[in-house]
């Protein structure tokens, strides 16, 4: 487990967690202009949206265990890499659903899913104890070796 990649994983964190946190200063700076704006889905889009940010943390938490390299062995520190960046991007996406909603309906309840999610994606910061459990846990069962299952 290298400690440069583990640096690595920390920068393109704190960019993936950058990203939707500046497109929510330009959506608060810039409020929708009127002739776009549709009010009226405004509490259809905070329930889309709230359960796009909880089906994404459950997502960004189980989808990474079945991460593993096909074939030959990766280096633990790359498998563990992989791992978390497939459930930063996951949270990622879910923190900018709710704020391209509220570019269209003006809902300021649709940042509570957005803080949802940067929550989460906080939580995922790559410690060393988290990067050394990610890349010790068991690779996926093989099962058919690539083979399609008929």
């Amino acid at each position: 487990m290298s400690l440069a990649t583990r640096r690595v994983a920390a920068f393109v964190w704190a960019g993936m967690l950058a990203t939707p946190l500046f497109f929510a200063i330009l959506a608060v700076g810039r409020p929708p202009r009127p002739e776009i704006q549709m009010p009226e889905f405004g509490r259809v889009f905070v329930w889309i949206a709230l359960a796009v940010a909880a089906l994404a943390i459950v997502t960004s938490r189980a989808l990474p265990r079945f991460v593993g390299p096909r074939g030959e062995a990766a280096p633990r520190g790359a498998l563990a890499f992989a791992r978390l960046l497939i459930a930063w991007a996951v949270l990622e996406g879910a923190a900018l659903f709710p704020l391209v909603c509220y570019l269209i309906t003006g809902d300021g309840l649709l940042f509570l899913a957005t803080a949802a999610a940067l929550f989460a994606h906080v939580s995922l910061f790559p410690t060393e104890g988290r990067w050394a459990n990610l890349a010790a846990q068991p690779l996926p069962s093989g099962g058919g070796k690539g083979r399609m299952v008929r």
